[in-house]
């Protein structure tokens, strides 16, 4: 794989707000919601929205009565998990919420989604389930009972497929359907004579193309057209544990084709996702210390990435006239 790449800018901006880390596998905590100037963390018992022309921070669920392991934004909404089972819904530009506990046990990712005409919240719980509930309604829909606990899932952008990953390197695929719910269709492997679990996954733009994020140390990507995989990228600092992917994003807009996934300590990387050829490690720590990784993100637009650490927040800007230039001769 060719490193001698830039796909996005070095010299990042530094924003001086702290994210925390609740759970020390768990590190999906930064979003970018609707702009790119706003971002929004975790930091103890609240979330914040920080803007970064006005440098103004906001809360956003203020003082929770648990420190949030899990967020997720989507379709309006912002929900935050905690160790218990508990959840915390709010609509974002108006003072609606919901608080409740779903049962079970620690909630470990949540994802926001399309489906149909209405908008659903998936909550991956350590009880070997993803419930699934209507929003803003808050009615439970379906339970989907999975034989492992479940680290996290995601929905394709065209609302017909689910992904899924928890304690073992199982990968679950999912049919989504308006008359038969969340249906499995296969079950693929993860790394071979690997038991380690599966902490991250995420579509592509087109819906094509899923990746997963393993706590071995490995992104491995699949086209749902085939069981094989077609990628399987290493970490910088794999095999140590401070190699753990933990987190991966597709870039939302299809022209940039980009994927992103941090490790568990000090490292990102950024990856051409038309070959899988070409990779940026940039470091985000400074050379004299690691430094752990709370969350990544793409803007709305896929012009920024934020990065959280525990002690501030980078942004990088994205080449995207270069993503845009294609060789000759290339097909799109």
């Amino acid at each position: 794989m060719r490193e001698e790449v830039e796909f996005v800018r070095p010299c990042p901006k530094k924003h001086p707000q702290r994210s925390s880390i609740q759970h020390w596998q768990l590190r999906d905590l930064i979003s970018c919601p609707t702009r790119r100037s706003e971002f929004l963390y975790v930091n103890q018992n609240n979330v914040f929205q920080y803007n970064t022309i006005s440098k103004q921070t906001t809360p956003i669920l203020k003082d929770l009565s648990f420190p949030p392991t899990s967020v997720t934004t989507g379709c309006g909404f912002l929900a935050a998990g905690g160790q218990r089972s508990q959840l915390m819904v709010r609509q974002l530009g108006s003072n609606w919420c919901a608080h409740t506990s779903v049962g079970g046990s620690i909630n470990n990712a949540m994802s926001i989604s399309r489906h149909l005409n209405g908008t659903r919240l998936l909550i991956c719980n350590n009880d070997e389930t993803i419930k699934v509930y209507s929003l803003p309604g808050m009615q439970r829909i379906q339970t989907i009972s999975l034989p492992t606990p479940v680290n996290y899932a995601a929905v394709s952008p065209d609302g017909r497929k689910m992904v899924a990953v928890g304690d073992s390197s199982d990968v679950f695929l999912y049919d989504v359907s308006a008359s038969e719910g969340y249906t499995k269709i296969a079950t693929l492997a993860g790394t071979p004579g690997s038991a380690e679990a599966g902490f991250s996954c995420a579509w592509n733009q087109s819906s094509e193309r899923f990746a997963v994020a393993s706590q071995d140390g490995f992104v491995s990507v699949w086209d749902i057209r085939s069981t094989e995989k077609i990628a399987k990228l290493g970490a910088k600092q794999n095999p140590q544990m401070k190699g753990a992917c933990r987190s991966v994003k597709f870039s939302p807009t299809g022209s940039i084709d980009l994927l992103l996934f941090s490790e568990h300590m000090s490292y990102i990387n950024v990856v051409d996702a038309r070959t899988f050829n070409d990779r940026q490690t940039i470091r985000v720590a400074p050379s004299s210390s690691d430094q752990h990784i709370s969350g990544i993100s793409f803007s709305p637009c896929s012009k920024t990435i934020f990065v959280g650490m525990e002690s501030n927040v980078w942004e990088y800007s994205v080449d995207t006239v270069g993503r845009r230039c294609f060789p000759e001769g290339s097909i799109i």
